[in-house]
């Protein structure tokens, strides 16, 4: 069965290696029509054969993807622009200002799209390219003001069809953005590698799993690797010599005979900080699995049973390590799992004859809680947060200050690329005590400004702009990653959040996620006093419609009246705030309790 795209054929692909390849078999699935192109028959050949499409000519491609290294890159860019005058041309380099510079001249720089998806593999060539590549990876879209808008909309929803998400960089950004992390954890990696060239080989004996995980990239192809990083030297430069100033100033400190033990916890700490704001799956927050570990006889088909079993007991496996011990015939595989499956998952192996050794569950929890206007979400939601040391996110109220933000700085609501790039540059700042949750935009704290009920009769106009959802919601992921460490306001113990999307869009992974709901009249109460100060017949009147637009108006991008599956559905209607909070802390799994 095809996917269904948006891209139209035909498709060139120039470069048949990993990338081209990858992209042209996806297509290809899509019932979309691609050609090939490669300096290498052989290449070219290979890729037709694993069904990327076809070596023969073609006349008017409706996009030319230029997917070759990048020190040759802009060439053949200009070639394609030249020989397909009504195509738009892409190209998917590592490195993207450099080539931006020798394409500004051509007189049809305006069809060319400068872009990068985040995904490879160590291995390169068509031999290894995979129609699934892409799947919920970022794909950088570099435009500029020489960029018709036209052809932006075309390379991103060819983004779009390769399963990625777009992600929109300046050149300069991007280099900047993947020589940090990119290119430099391959040369840190490649450089720990070279270290084990004249190892002795009683210290190899010792080698174990961290050290497998550091120099995994190393095994990079060094002619691609050269090209790359060539093409991005002055960036990678500026990024090493801030890693330069650290090792050196790791240097001193180890070199005194008091070794200063709060510098080197610090830098284990900042290191804690800085792996916890790497997306976890599918690029959502962090999550936190608990970890099971088994051990395992190094003996055929034992790994395929230890799945099968793990998957009668109805368990998925979220994320999956192997450790070997040197010269011993049994090893170690670390099952990560949600955290309220761990036990079950625990008792269940053993019960069937596996040896588990220990279970192992990080304890910052994250409970997420949705629903429409006036269920109680916020009340509820700060209560919880208060009562088990929490902080305390309301996502509602940040929609509420990017409206505010954006009518301070005059723009107009319907204008929506206007208000998505005045949400961009909000500069945002949020206390997240529960007791006394603050919202700063710059120097004003707008947290009573934003409840205004002038506002709240605009904000669905930002509430419903995706690209606005889009960047809040990576907003809201980074708040709740940084919560679960220890450099949070929580101090690593976790968070509430609520609002809408939260149970499915943004904290999906969550421990305990809560659908709240309540009859309209109840509803329409709370935020009459909530808004108003008052339950009397003007003041549910003065609020009916603003509750029902927000919630007519939301219904479009998001749903709030139906529990996803793992959701729990508490009708708070006829409950007090306590049986409410009560009713959610008894959602949290055993295994985050004291």
């Amino acid at each position: 069965m095809n996917d269904a795209v948006l891209t139209e054929s035909p498709v060139l692909v120039i470069g048949a290696g990993l990338l081209g390849t990858s992209i042209a078999l996806r297509l290809r699935r899509a019932g979309v029509d691609v050609y090939l192109e490669d300096a290498s028959p052989v290449a070219a050949s290979l890729a037709r054969d694993l069904g990327a499409g076809s070596i023969e000519p073609v006349a008017e491609p409706k996009i030319v993807v230029v997917a070759i290294p990048p020190d040759v890159t802009a060439p053949v860019v200009r070639q394609a622009l030249d020989r397909f005058p009504n195509a738009v041309v892409t190209d998917v380099a590592s490195v993207k200002d450099r080539i931006r510079q020798e394409l500004i001249d051509h007189p049809s720089v305006d069809r060319w799209v400068g872009s990068h998806p985040m995904a490879g593999k160590e291995r390169s060539g068509a031999i290894a390219a995979d129609a699934d590549l892409f799947v919920g990876r970022p794909w950088v879209i570099s435009a500029d003001e020489h960029t018709a808008t036209s052809a932006m909309h075309t390379i991103r929803t060819l983004a779009v069809d390769m399963g990625a998400t777009p992600v929109m960089l300046d050149a300069a950004e991007h280099d900047h953005a993947v020589a940090l992390v990119s290119h430099m954890p391959q040369l840190m990696s490649s450089l720990v590698a070279a270290a084990l060239k004249e190892a002795p080989a009683e210290a190899m004996d010792l080698a174990g799993q961290g050290l497998r995980d550091v120099t995994r990239i190393a095994e990079s192809d060094p002619l691609l690797w050269t090209s790359i990083i060539h093409g991005n030297r002055a960036q990678i430069v500026r990024v090493l010599r801030g890693m330069s100033a650290r090792l050196g100033a790791l240097v001193s400190t180890l070199d005194r005979e008091d070794a200063g033990l709060d510098r080197i916890s610090a830098l284990i700490a900042d290191g804690n900080a800085g792996v916890a704001r790497i997306p976890g799956k599918h690029g959502g927050a962090r999550a936190n699995y608990a970890e099971v570990i088994v051990l395992i006889p190094d003996e055929p088909g034992m790994l395929g049973r230890l799945f099968a079993e793990i998957g009668e007991l109805g368990i998925n496996i979220e994320d999956l390590e192997m450790e070997h011990s040197a010269k011993q015939q049994v090893g170690r595989v670390i099952v990560s799992v949600m955290p309220q499956q761990a036990l079950p998952l625990e008792r269940g192996l053993e019960q069937m004859g596996w040896r588990v050794v220990r279970t192992e569950s990080s304890q910052p929890l994250v409970i997420a809680i949705d629903g429409p206007s006036g269920s109680g979400k916020s009340t509820v939601a700060k209560a919880v947060a208060a009562k088990l040391g929490l902080s305390y996110l309301d996502t509602g109220a940040m929609y509420r200050a990017a409206t505010w933000w954006a009518q301070h700085e005059g723009v107009d609501l319907d204008d929506q690329p206007a208000v998505v790039a005045a949400t961009q540059n909000m500069p945002l700042s949020i206390d997240l005590d529960p007791r006394n949750p603050r919202f700063m935009v710059g120097d004003d704290n707008v947290t009573a400004a934003i409840r205004d009920p002038q506002l709240a009769k605009v904000v669905s106009k930002v509430a419903v702009n995706l690209d606005v959802r889009a960047e809040l919601v990576r907003m809201q992921q980074a708040i709740i990653a940084e919560e679960q460490t220890a450099s949070g306001h929580s101090q690593g113990r976790g968070i509430v959040v609520e609002g809408r999307d939260i149970t499915t869009v943004v904290a999906p992974d969550a421990p305990v996620r809560v659908l709240l709901t309540a009859s309209e009249e109840a509803r329409l109460a709370r935020r009459a006093l909530e808004t108003r100060g008052a339950t009397d017949e003007k003041a549910i009147a003065d609020t009916r419609d603003e509750v029902l637009r927000r919630d007519r108006d939301d219904s479009t991008v998001s749903n709030f009246t139906t529990a996803e599956d793992g959701v729990t559905k508490v009708d708070s209607s006829s409950m007090t705030i306590d049986e409410v909070v009560d009713a959610v802390i008894s959602l949290i799994p055993e295994t985050y309790r004291d």
